[in-house]
């Protein structure tokens, strides 16, 4: 009895990581530890995005722009840059897999 359930655990393990993967890497490696760091790795990145794009509303209303000017560097120094809210709108309707996505043999 204790050998089934642990085989059905381990199955459904296998299902969750298989679903996982499609999720985060569906043309890259399928090895659980390579799919789990893929994971971690976008939800670091989603974490990211909602403090970034978060942060103007978390902000007390008289936020000089001396600031806003400093906020505007170190999302430079990041690697993040602003967009007008208009050329975020494709990326909004999107489930975002396709950016995230590796792409396959370097076309997208």
């Amino acid at each position: 009895e204790m050998e089934m359930q642990m085989q059905v655990r381990k199955e459904k393990l296998g299902e969750r990581i298989s679903a996982l993967q499609q999720l985060v890497s569906p043309f890259g490696k399928t090895d659980t530890a390579s799919v789990l760091l893929e994971a971690i790795g976008y939800i670091k990145f989603l974490h990211e995005q909602v403090q970034v794009l978060s942060s103007p509303y978390m902000k007390p209303a008289g936020v000089s722009t001396t600031t806003r000017q400093t906020d505007r560097q170190d999302l430079r120094s990041r690697g993040l840059c602003l967009v007008p809210v208009s050329c975020t709108l494709q990326v909004a309707n999107d489930n975002g897999a396709d950016y995230w996505a590796p792409t396959l043999h370097g076309l997208k």
